[in-house]
């Protein structure tokens, strides 16, 4: 067997010329692809409904030894194609060293005339999820893709992506914006968070209005219940007064039941 053969803790990239190296990371590509999408597939075995980091499985099939070779180039390589490629299949794999790769790719994405958002790359930040990915993305607010940069920094596990949503749901000159940042405010609620619903249920646009109502129903703001009822009191809506009943019996229901 060679020494640039892909099978786990055989392969040793320092032995291997740069067309080879391509030829091989292309074949991990097809594999991280895969773990990609097994990850991306429903399981109903998965941990309190977390989903699988496809890393870890890929790890697992290449062994330790091969996967950190691809990491090293990542993080220590110098530009090449080589190491875009290496980028690209942790970018598959939604690990965090792929953070600094899926910047490249935006700043790449800059050079060209595109009508559309890089909604790829803002999802696989939110993917990565960690602290760091949170940064990029908040790093890159500021332009006419806010609202899905929102929706991707909801996808973050990360107190400051909260707090930033948190600040520009009640802060952000666009009325669209500040609507996807109240919906992708979570668990666990702060005295903030109950601060901004109330507000929006009494100031905001009426949209911002809606996805209030229910994101206190969704997430039980029993501290909400009294500016509901006073709006449903004031609305001549007949759909706007029936949806705010129905939170407000998600509320009563789980004020009895003690949260």
């Amino acid at each position: 067997m060679s020494a640039c053969s892909v099978e786990p803790g055989v392969l040793d990239f320092g032995g291997c010329s740069h067309r080879e190296k391509l030829e091989m990371l292309a074949e991990l590509s097809v594999l991280a692809g895969g773990c990609r999408s097994r990850s991306d597939a429903p399981v109903e075995s998965e941990v309190d409904g977390l989903r699988a980091r496809p890393w870890r499985e890929f790890r697992e099939l290449t062994g330790r030894p091969l996967f950190d070779q691809v990491l090293a180039i990542v993080r220590y390589g110098p530009p090449s194609p080589v190491r875009e490629l290496a980028g690209d299949i942790m970018v598959l794999l939604e690990h965090p060293c792929a953070i600094g790769r899926l910047l490249e790719l935006y700043e790449q994405r800059l050079a060209t005339v595109n009508e559309s958002p890089p909604l790829t790359i803002y999802r696989n930040l939110g993917l990565i999820g960690a602290g760091g990915a949170a940064r990029a993305l908040m790093s890159l607010w500021g332009g006419r893709w806010d609202a899905d940069i929102a929706a991707a920094l909801g996808m973050c596990k990360s107190n400051a992506a909260q707090n930033f949503l948190l600040q520009q749901a009640g802060e952000h000159n666009d009325s669209y914006v500040r609507q996807m940042c109240i919906a992708y405010l979570k668990s666990p609620l702060t005295k903030e968070k109950i601060d901004l619903f109330i507000d929006r249920l009494c100031n905001g646009s009426y949209n911002e209005r809606y996805v209030a109502i229910l994101k206190v129903q969704e997430l039980r703001v029993v501290g909400a219940a009294e500016a509901l009822a006073l709006m449903r009191k004031k609305t001549e809506n007949e759909s706007l007064a029936c949806f705010i009943k129905d939170a407000l019996l998600v509320l009563a229901k789980g004020k009895r039941g003690g949260r």
